[in-house]
């Protein structure tokens, strides 16, 4: 018997909102995070405590979250699943995130890796809660803008006619001098 989904969540009811997560972030809540920025409240502001503690703030990947691991899914897949968020680039993440939080290799995406590195060298040298979260936020944000690149890239030499990018081999000119 299938399990039915979660209702959609209103985006409009968590603009602007204080959302709450466990310190010392890894992985899931670094990436949720950015993904809570990005694509469901852009004001978010993020506190690391216990949600007891702060009730009007929205909890994430803490015991018994609402937006939080769900069946087979990491906080990230909740997220995307239940504010629909279908982007291409966004749902890649959620597979490297996926098998990083996980200890999976469902996905075998081949940046999981290097991602799974910079996050735990993120974990050693920083030490204040809002500045690793802040890392890792732009670690995330660099490395959606590159598969968007690449995906918005390969679709348009697609749409020209003409091979990928990395497909291509480049044409060297003799260098000329100026004088």
């Amino acid at each position: 018997m299938a399990v039915a989904s979660p209702a959609r969540a209103d985006r409009r009811q968590y603009t602007r909102r204080v959302w709450l997560t466990r310190p010392h972030p890894g992985v899931d809540r670094m990436s949720s995070a950015w993904l809570i920025q990005r694509f469901i409240d852009a004001s978010a502001r993020f506190i690391f405590s216990d949600p007891a503690k702060h009730r009007d703030a929205i909890p994430f990947d803490t015991f018994e979250a609402e937006f939080g691991h769900h069946g087979s899914h990491c906080t990230f897949e909740t997220l995307c699943e239940r504010f629909g968020i279908t982007d291409p680039a966004a749902r890649r993440i959620g597979r490297i995130v996926h098998d990083l939080d996980l200890k999976e290799s469902k996905y075998s995406e081949p940046e999981a890796a290097t991602v799974g590195r910079l996050v735990e060298g993120l974990r050693r040298s920083r030490h204040d809660d809002d500045a690793l979260l802040r890392s890792g936020m732009e670690m995330f944000e660099a490395l959606y803008q590159s598969m968007a690149g690449a995906a918005a890239t390969s679709r348009l030499a697609r749409l020209a006619g003409s091979p990928p990018r990395s497909d291509r081999r480049r044409r060297r000119s003799s260098p000329t001098r100026s004088r």
